[in-house]
């Protein structure tokens, strides 16, 4: 593979220096999917479990492999039966890869598969919503990977999807899923008088002039990125109730480049406050780090990472230590198999809607804006009943 202009293949003694940092954060059993996924390398099946072929999988790439595969191959009782990329390599390198039995030539003829009972979709995200839209109006259960929706449009198309099958649509955003994040649900103490506080310090991947997630149609990396932290803040809300109106400020270091080296603020009528940086100067040696403070009442915690969290109430303090790192994506990966059901699609819908009118703040390099939620649901439902 031939390496980015301006950037350099690294030497084998930084690839095994990264191989044994990821194997200290992830653990030797996640570091070595992820080498595999990265070369395509046969992963062996295992043995002693009944498994069910009944997944699809659309869009073969990196995350699928090494994120969506590997929870599926490790930790559930489903495996992938078909799969599908439009890129016919991607599919069978997967397909070799994990012994997946079929690998399809369009959308169409995977979702035809007899047996099929979900579909992940994992493609680019301009695609999403109208490949989960497919997967739902065959009545099969869809999960689809952030952001599920990059314009309107795409997500009044899957919201007409979703309330008109019988499958079940789940998203991929994961943070909510994370230890640190349930833990801290489970410790705080909801102040119906009280707002929420979050600060969110990104470092995030550098991203050259000609990749995919710079193409206007992607969504920007409003969408490819920050929605994550969006969706986290909305989660949050959700505990006590969502707020009615946001009001937002942007600022960014590039003109050129509004999505990069960017600061959000979020404010609400009832006293909740965000703010949000994604800083891509230069990025960690093992991908992207993140710092995150949330305070409400008497509760007060920092998760490092999401490989460690200190959680401080009143007197009390608790330290946590995640090993292997747990940014949610177990949780995520598996919520359609999951004892515990699905989480509530309404959060996703309003930090989808959020996250919109943030990256069409971006477009038009709007720095201040009032958003709000009830009118921007209210829209949605309009949208959905007349189209």
């Amino acid at each position: 593979m031939a390496a980015e202009p301006g950037r350099h293949l690294p030497s084998l003694a930084s690839r095994l220096r990264k191989v044994l940092r990821f194997t200290a954060i992830y653990g030797p059993g996640r570091t070595l999917f992820k080498a595999a996924a990265r070369l395509r390398l046969r992963v062996p099946a295992l043995g002693g479990v009944m498994r069910q072929r009944d997944v699809g999988l659309i869009g073969c790439g990196q995350f699928a492999f090494a994120t969506i595969g590997y929870f599926l191959h490790r930790r559930s009782a489903h495996r992938v039966l078909a799969c599908h990329d439009i890129d016919p390599a991607a599919g069978t390198s997967l397909a070799r890869s994990l012994g997946v039995p079929v690998v399809a030539g369009d959308a169409g003829a995977l979702l035809a598969t007899p047996g099929l009972k979900a579909v992940y979709v994992a493609s680019n995200h301009a695609s999403h919503a109208a490949y989960a839209a497919q997967a739902l109006a065959h009545g099969l259960d869809a999960h689809v990977e952030k952001p599920v929706a990059v314009s309107f449009g795409q997500l009044v198309q899957l919201e007409r999807a979703r309330r008109a099958s019988r499958g079940r649509l789940v998203a991929g955003y994961n943070r909510p899923f994370s230890a640190a994040v349930r833990e801290l649900r489970r410790r705080v103490v909801i102040d119906p008088a009280g707002g929420f506080s979050m600060q969110c310090f990104v470092a995030g991947h550098v991203l050259g002039a000609g990749h995919w997630y710079r193409q206007p149609e992607e969504g920007t990396r409003i969408c490819g990125n920050v929605g994550h932290w969006l969706d986290l803040w909305i989660h949050v809300l959700a505990w006590r109730g969502l707020p009615e109106r946001v009001q937002i400020t942007l600022a960014w270091a590039d003109e050129r480049e509004r999505d990069d080296n960017l600061a959000i603020t979020l404010a609400s009528e009832r006293g909740d406050i965000a703010g949000i940086m994604l800083s891509a100067r230069a990025e960690p040696f093992e991908g992207i780090n993140e710092s995150i403070q949330i305070q409400h009442g008497h509760t007060l915690c920092k998760i490092d990472d999401f490989r460690r969290m200190t959680l401080w109430q009143g007197e009390q303090v608790w330290r946590h230590r995640y090993w292997p790192k747990d940014v949610g994506h177990a949780g995520a990966v598996l919520q359609l198999f999951a004892d515990d059901g699905v989480r509530d699609w309404a959060e996703v819908e309003v930090s989808t809607l959020l996250m919109l009118h943030i990256a069409q703040m971006v477009r038009e390099g709007l720095r201040e804006s009032s958003f709000s939620i009830s009118q921007a649901r209210a829209d949605l439902a309009q949208a959905v009943a007349s189209s």
